[in-house]
């Protein structure tokens, strides 16, 4: 995984103190980390979690589990991930926002929006936060009653104390995720009133973890003018497609970035189904006998991890092996036809006859096992119908190795 997505000390350590402290899921503890980090080309997965959870990352290691009062500071809301020239919680934009009705000196002249939630009291509904945190944000007006938008105002020392720890361990047990929020103290007409500003999630859709006061788990709730009401599907196939365009332009602007530092010519494309990688420079395959020791494991989720998977190429390989070869012929890799097969069978295996070695093969499924042999197609025509179709032709023969030979040599022996 590139720089930009390894971890730093302090990060280790805030993972190693969530884990320690028991109430929090790999994914909960994912999102924190990818919540302070504020893009989504860095985010990082729930695997990586469970990789330090299990002690499978060696220089992480060393790294103690951070104190209290960092952890404390860590899971304080951060501040909103935006541009500098814009202040969601400015005196400046809370103005423009929050203004009197002309000839009133205690209403605020605002009508059903989607981005205000009045209430006369500090209460926080968390389905209003999913349904802003879905949409664009908005805010939380305390000490303003909803629809008469009459003022009443708040006490400011006490909203100065709204404890932001018990709010964020409140959004992870009814979100699943963490989200950035502000509060501050705002005057008018005279009167306090608490601002809560709620950010758009970093990785939408947001969706209820569990149910509660006017929601149901596994529902996404969005914000409509005046009301918070589940998402229609062509807000939610706007999100999703949003967040699969995001994550294919961090995806294909890493790949490009890699490509430009390492040099077109020192860079090459692997494909996955052949073990073909192909480059500027030539190509070459990676070894089949070493193959099937070999396994690709894809770290990251569209989960849902946000950001790109990577591959991890594990094994029982030696380190002095050599596991990329020149590209060989079919033939060479699988010489024998079942005729050949058969001949060499019955060498070995007195009284084994063409029946008993063809339901060994077909018992076995030696047919569909690339350690032991492979298809012989005609043409491309003909293999590239077989990958669309999986259906194979009646003239489309199988060709084997001396691995082949020696499994059904050694079956057919068995008592």
């Amino acid at each position: 995984m590139g720089e930009r997505n390894s971890l730093s000390s302090f990060e280790v350590s805030i993972i190693k103190a969530l884990i320690a402290g028991g109430n929090h899921s790999n994914q909960e503890i994912a999102g924190l980390i990818n919540r302070s980090r504020g893009s989504a080309s860095t985010d990082i997965s729930s695997g990586r979690i469970s990789n330090i959870k299990n002690g499978q990352i060696k220089k992480y290691l060393p790294i103690a589990a951070a104190s209290n009062s960092d952890l404390a500071t860590f899971l304080a809301p951060a501040k909103t991930s935006v541009p500098e020239t814009y202040n969601p919680m400015s005196d400046a934009e809370l103005a423009k926002l929050l203004k009197l009705k002309p000839g009133t000196v205690n209403q605020l002249d605002i009508t059903e929006t989607d981005r205000i939630e009045c209430k006369k009291s500090v209460n926080i509904v968390m389905k209003t936060v999913a349904a802003f945190a879905n949409h664009r944000g908005g805010y939380f007006v305390f000490g303003v009653e909803n629809k008469t938008w009459e003022i009443h105002g708040i006490d400011a020392v006490k909203f100065a104390q709204l404890d932001f720890n018990k709010i964020n361990q409140n959004l992870l047990s009814t979100l699943g995720i963490g989200l950035e929020i502000q509060k501050r103290a705002f005057e008018i007409g005279g009167k306090q009133l608490g601002i809560l500003y709620i950010a758009p999630a970093h990785t939408k859709p947001v969706i209820m973890a569990q149910s509660g006061d006017g929601f149901s788990q596994g529902h996404i709730y969005y914000r409509y003018p005046g009301e918070d009401r589940l998402i229609t599907p062509a807000d939610l196939q706007r999100l999703l497609e949003e967040r699969l365009r995001r994550l294919s332009e961090t995806v294909l602007s890493k790949h490009i970035a890699n490509i430009l530092s390492f040099g077109i010519e020192n860079s090459a494309v692997m494909d996955l189904s052949t073990g073909l990688v192909d480059g500027k420079a030539g190509n070459f395959l990676i070894d089949p006998k070493v193959l099937p020791t070999l396994s690709f494991i894809k770290e990251g989720e569209f989960v849902e991890k946000s950001g790109s998977p990577a591959l991890k190429l594990i094994g029982d390989v030696a380190p002095a092996a050599v596991i990329m070869s020149p590209p060989q012929k079919l033939t060479e890799l699988y010489p024998y036809s079942y005729r050949d097969v058969s001949r060499r069978v019955k060498k070995q295996v007195p009284g084994a006859t063409d029946n008993a070695i063809t339901k060994f093969i077909r018992d076995h499924k030696l047919k569909q096992d690339p350690k032991y042999s492979a298809y012989n197609f005609r043409n491309k025509r003909q293999e590239d119908q077989y990958l669309k179709t999986k259906h194979l032709t009646a003239q489309t023969p199988s060709i084997y190795n001396d691995e082949a030979v020696k499994f059904i040599v050694q079956g057919l022996l068995k008592p």
